[in-house]
């Protein structure tokens, strides 16, 4: 353990860094995760293999780069790519969803390989991308308000501790409005019955899938979950650690999370891929006044990720057996900012504006033609746009 230790012993700082970045990251997304496996039509045994092999490779990863680089590299899965994937992957069946899974991580795999690749991918405008997100994360965010309706006395519990929680605590935001959802719960009695039964501490096991290669599945899952990847997680991360000095090692860290996605997907991996906001936990100056000593908190955040994927059956079980307005409000609650930071970014410049609001609208209608989902078409439509309108101004 000598890589977890300096001159001084174990850093305190360190260790609740580590935790303090894993625990925001986990449990602000874990529920949109949840979501996606089951709609692919994964069953409880299927789901926690799932984030047991999401918490094995995002440890793993972690810890790997962050000792072999000695910088604060923290991996993640991609909160936005599962929230697309709810809305596509009803479509296919489970082993074309986890098909689409490989071709997705390979394709970032090549982008590690071949710059001009990683360059292209870099050309599309951010407000483009930023629309199709926010048209993608729209549908969740407003369905956080529907338990008004018939629970009235639910959602102002949970709206009035979200509000309070984002001004006093807002790092802990949702891990607060968890853990009053799970008090409502047991003080009104209404977990899930069956599943609540199967809710037990023991450690998880991996479940192979079988993956099947299908063009519209690649299409629809593989090319808009890489293209989300890449714009809103690693290349943000990698910018991450440019901005706080360190070298960002672009290349090897594409090349390695793509290799590792490839080899887990058959088990439930959709996405490991650089952390950007939850990985600024640790490279603050408060985690260590030598920025060189900061990596230790990313080794200590893959201990922790590890250990939430060894007990992923009782995480999965504990979630499911949530009433789904509950789980509604979690999900829509915990991808506010996100959607704020994506509208913002689409609509804030104003050459940009008119290409990404076709982008925007065309990805929430939720068409689908020739086999190709709205997500493609959106940013298709908005680039071509972009193109005509450029030409034509002669920019």
């Amino acid at each position: 353990m000598d890589f977890i230790m300096n001159k001084q012993g174990v850093e305190i700082s360190h260790i609740s860094a580590g935790f303090t970045a894993v625990l925001v990251g986990y449990t602000s997304s874990v529920m949109i995760v949840i979501q996606a496996a089951t709609q692919a039509g994964a069953n409880a045994a299927q789901v926690s293999s799932s984030l047991f092999a999401l918490g094995l490779i995002m440890g793993v990863t972690s810890i790997g780069f962050s000792w072999y680089y000695k910088t604060p590299i923290l991996t993640a899965w991609s909160t936005p790519g599962a929230a697309m994937l709810i809305g596509v992957v009803g479509e296919f069946s489970l082993k074309q969803v986890i098909g689409a899974y490989i071709i997705s991580a390979g394709l970032i795999t090549i982008s590690g390989l071949i710059k001009p690749l990683t360059r292209g991918l870099s050309s599309i405008p951010p407000a483009l991308a930023s629309a199709m997100l926010a048209s993608i994360l729209l549908p969740f965010c407003v369905k956080a308000f529907m338990p008004l309706s018939n629970e009235p006395m639910l959602f102002c519990l949970l709206f009035i501790s979200f509000i309070l929680a984002k001004q006093w605590l807002p790092r802990y935001t949702m891990t607060i409005l968890l853990i009053v959802a799970i008090g409502y719960a047991i003080h009104a009695d209404v977990f899930n019955a069956t599943i609540r039964q199967q809710f037990n501490l023991s450690i998880s096991s991996p479940i192979l899938i079988s993956p099947e290669f299908n063009l519209l599945s690649i299409l629809n899952i593989s090319i808009p979950l890489y293209i989300i990847t890449m714009l809103s997680q690693n290349l943000p991360g990698i910018a991450m650690l440019k901005n706080y000095g360190y070298q960002a090692h672009g290349k090897p860290l594409l090349f390695g999370t793509g290799i590792s996605n490839i080899l887990l997907a058959p088990f439930g991996v959709f996405s490991v891929n650089l952390a950007a906001i939850s990985a600024a936990i640790c490279m603050d100056s408060s985690v260590d006044d030598d920025p060189n000593q900061r990596y230790r908190a990313t080794i200590w955040a893959g201990g922790f990720y590890i250990l939430a994927g060894l007990w992923a059956s009782a995480v999965v079980a504990l979630f499911l057996a949530l009433p789904e307005s509950i789980g509604d409000m979690l999900a829509g609650l915990a991808l506010m900012g996100t959607l704020l930071m994506c509208l913002h970014s689409a609509f804030d410049a104003v050459e940009y504006r008119e290409s990404a609001l076709l982008t925007f609208a065309c990805t929430l209608s939720g068409i689908s033609f020739l086999g190709i989902g709205a997500a493609v078409w959106g940013l298709l439509f908005g680039l071509a746009h972009l193109g005509i309108t450029k030409n034509k101004s002669g920019k």
